[in-house]
């Protein structure tokens, strides 16, 4: 680390200075983001207002992009320096801002949000190096950023560590007082202040910011390129190989879990392209290094077609989704990025990370997105559904959903559901607003069952009785209370000829025997009604059964009763 090399104090104080002065910007976003977090600490609250979810994200990612802008605008004049940085930081604000003000944010904005952050940090390997003949000084850059970051943290670990125990020393030696708040202080200055601060010092200038450096002739580097990454990347591509030969034996599709494997192989490829990159300017060429540089990317193409086929059966099986949608557009950069290296010979690399960051930036942050297509795709199929069965009145109450559903079928039945659910869990109220009446149907009815095939016919029944006074029927000797454990899976009813007729059982001189009360559907339905309704008698052979209480679906045959059963 560039902090702990042999120098004087006085150089140490300089080189701070002079790194202040090189970016102040950034440790301003280090600063307010630290003194915030302990502000938003103190409070103990959740994130609830636009204007906290500002006050956080705003300097932390303030503090990348304007690192990045930074290190950009250094090499121009002073004053067309400034203007950058000013004007940059600006438009980062009103972004934020924007974000602070559609707070909470829906799932479209998270991925927004996300995009912006993503594409802040792979900016650091373009922005930067514009203008520069090849790719060695932003590779070699990237990985003493990502060392700096990895010290940096272990050195503001230990420092945590360090003074946690020296905290809690005092706590049991001296018997200190300290709030729990003072830990999560402590916590915030190592990892928010301390670990950036630490990485931004260590951030190298000059000449030293566009060094040309072998990595690959560090022992160290040389063994995790061919030792670790290389077989690993070799292990997935015969893994997904044999998958091919027995696709291709069995006469099957591929199965669409395949489009995860593929992926890691082509993060692997390019991992391993960007490593090797330096092969292209050494005197010596290693062999091995030249083949793997030059035909990785076509060995790696047919198998990009299997995660085609794989996403595309998963649109057939499942239909169209949000991330359906990004794997596709990540498999078609795929082909580009196999082809393109291997056209170009890998001599360039820069346009890889820009093209993925263009991408998706189109895909997610424009006003018309993978969101809004997924959600007005998913919105005209259904309402095409619902047309083509006879819906003719939007939204559709929860008869006429059940209707529909029924009509259709269970298989397509069941795709629709998954539909309307996937759109209410996916997207705010308004997706399914124009659809289905949220006041009458409810999420849990976007989960499709095979029972929709019979429309419920719930009641909940609670009479008005006395718990310690009844009126015992002429003719009847004795009784037994009735109570929530008396449910249909402990007996049997049917209806029939709007009658519900139950089974009940009790005992007669030792002896289990079954008996059958009748009630009348409709007397059931006006009890439903009625606002207090009284208990009510029904009779058997030889019993009869003093009802109380009565809750459940008569069409799914799930019921609960409550009352007292009395025997002649």
């Amino acid at each position: 680390m560039m902090l702990f090399n042999k120098m004087s104090l006085a150089d140490k104080y300089d080189h701070i200075v002079k790194t202040l002065k090189r970016f102040p910007f950034t440790f301003c976003y280090i600063i307010i983001a630290t003194v915030y977090l302990w502000i938003f600490s103190h409070k103990r609250q959740n994130l609830e207002s636009g204007i906290e979810f500002f006050m956080i994200f705003w300097p932390l990612s303030g503090t990348v992009f304007s690192y990045v802008v930074h290190l950009y605008s250094e090499n121009k004049s002073r004053g067309k320096s400034l203007i950058i940085n000013l004007l940059s930081n600006i438009l980062w604000t009103t972004i934020c801002v924007f974000f602070s003000h559609n707070f909470p944010l829906n799932n479209s904005f998270k991925a927004s949000c996300v995009a912006c952050c993503v594409a802040i940090v792979l900016a650091l390997w373009v922005i930067p190096f514009v203008g520069q003949k090849d790719d060695r000084p932003a590779i070699n850059f990237v990985l003493g950023f990502v060392k700096h970051i990895f010290l940096s943290l272990i050195v503001s670990l230990i420092l945590f560590l360090g003074l946690e125990l020296l905290i809690q020393s005092f706590i049991f030696l001296f018997d200190f007082h300290v709030e729990e708040t003072q830990v999560l202080y402590l916590l915030i200055f190592c990892f928010f202040f301390l670990a950036p601060s630490l990485v931004v010092l260590q951030t190298p200038s000059g000449e030293d910011k566009y060094a040309v450096r072998n990595w690959t002739e560090n022992k160290f580097m040389n063994g995790v390129i061919h030792f670790l990454v290389i077989p690993l990347h070799l292990v997935y591509l015969l893994t997904l190989y044999l998958y091919v030969i027995k696709i291709v034996l069995t006469w099957t599709l591929p199965n669409g879990w395949v489009s995860w494997l593929v992926t890691a192989l082509m993060f692997l490829t390019i991992v391993i392209v960007y490593l090797l990159y330096p092969v292209n300017f050494q005197a010596e060429k290693k062999r091995f290094d030249q083949l793997v540089l030059r035909y990785l990317p076509i060995v790696v193409l047919p198998l990009l077609f299997l995660m085609s086929i794989g996403i595309i059966r998963r649109f057939n099986d499942y239909g169209i989704s949000v991330l359906r949608i990004y794997l596709l557009a990540f498999n078609l950069w795929c082909y580009a990025v196999c082809i393109g290296l291997y056209v170009v010979k890998s001599k360039r690399l820069s346009w890889i990370v820009g093209s993925f960051t263009v991408l998706m930036l189109t895909l997610t942050v424009l006003p018309y997105n993978v969101f809004t297509f997924t959600r007005n795709k998913l919105q005209s199929d259904i309402k095409q559904i619902a047309m083509e069965n006879g819906v003719t009145k939007f939204p559709m109450d929860s008869a006429t959903y059940k209707k529909l559903l029924n009509k259709i079928g269970e298989v397509q039945g069941e795709q629709l559901s998954d539909k309307l659910y996937y759109l209410s869990s996916t997207f705010d109220t308004l997706a399914i607003d124009e659809l289905v009446d949220r006041k009458g149907v409810f999420i849990y009815e976007f989960l499709y069952r095979s029972e929709v095939k019979t429309e419920s016919h719930f009641v909940d029944i609670d009479c008005k009785h006395s718990d310690s006074l009844c009126r015992i029927p002429k003719g009847y000797t004795s009784y037994r209370i009735v109570g929530h454990d008396y449910s249909s899976e402990r007996f049997s009813f049917e209806t029939k000829n709007n009658t519900m007729f139950i089974t009940m059982d009790y005992i007669l001189n030792d002896k289990k025997v079954e008996d059958v009360i009748s009630i009348p559907i409709n007397t059931l339905d006006e009890m439903d009604k009625a606002d207090n309704p009284l208990p009510i008698t029904f009779y058997g052979k030889n019993i009869c059964f003093y009802m109380t209480n009565l809750e459940g679906d008569l069409n799914e045959h799930s019921v609960d009763l409550r009352g007292i059963l009395f025997k002649k």
